[in-house]
């Protein structure tokens, strides 16, 4: 895919995209309560989304040697690699569409491309899946999050007015994928 041969560099980092593990639900839920003062995903959701669901969870890995700068923030020194963001998308029967349920990054390290190449990897995952398009829901004040989608070719097709726990409104957003056939994409 193209997101694992051409990996994101930023600052000193490395960012590799790779399905999750039932092993990666700890930092995937420890992402969800840092991103999310609602709604959030639960242990036992991510391990239905990532074990037994129709469908792809994906991971941003970051890989990082002993850094040489302080501009990483609070990122661990050491060598090692972990999970800075997850993506989560159900295939369904009957649609050609995919869904983007669940979709997070690490406050401490956005701003870096790592939504922009793990969103990338998500549409490829569903358009190798034979999905002609992709829906998802985005809080009607989360502005960084609809600027993310709008750049990426995303159309706001509809509005559910009071669809999270706080009774903010959710933007349905979609968007057409062009059909890839497994040794493109």
């Amino acid at each position: 895919m193209r997101h694992e041969i051409d990996p994101v560099h930023c600052d000193a980092t490395c960012i590799v995209i790779r399905r999750a593990t039932a092993a990666d639900i700890p930092a995937l839920l420890a992402i969800e309560e840092r991103s999310f003062a609602t709604d959030r995903m639960t242990q036992r959701n991510f391990r239905y989304a990532i074990l037994k669901a129709k469908g792809v969870v994906l991971v941003a890995d970051c890989q990082v040697g002993r850094r040489s700068d302080d501009r990483l923030g609070d990122w661990p020194s050491d060598i090692g690699s972990w999970p800075v963001a997850y993506g989560v998308l159900g295939f369904h029967a009957g649609t050609p569409l995919a869904r983007l349920t669940s979709f997070a990054v690490e406050p401490g390290c956005r701003g870096r491309g790592i939504a922009r190449r793990l969103l990338s990897a998500l549409e490829d995952a569903a358009a190798a899946h034979g999905c002609s398009g992709l829906r998802l829901e985005v809080r009607a004040d989360n502005i960084a999050a609809i600027a993310l989608y709008t750049a990426a070719g995303y159309c706001r097709f509809a509005v559910y007015p009071s669809y999270y726990e706080d009774d903010m409104a959710a933007l349905r957003l979609e968007k057409p994928l062009a059909a890839r056939s497994p040794a493109t994409s």
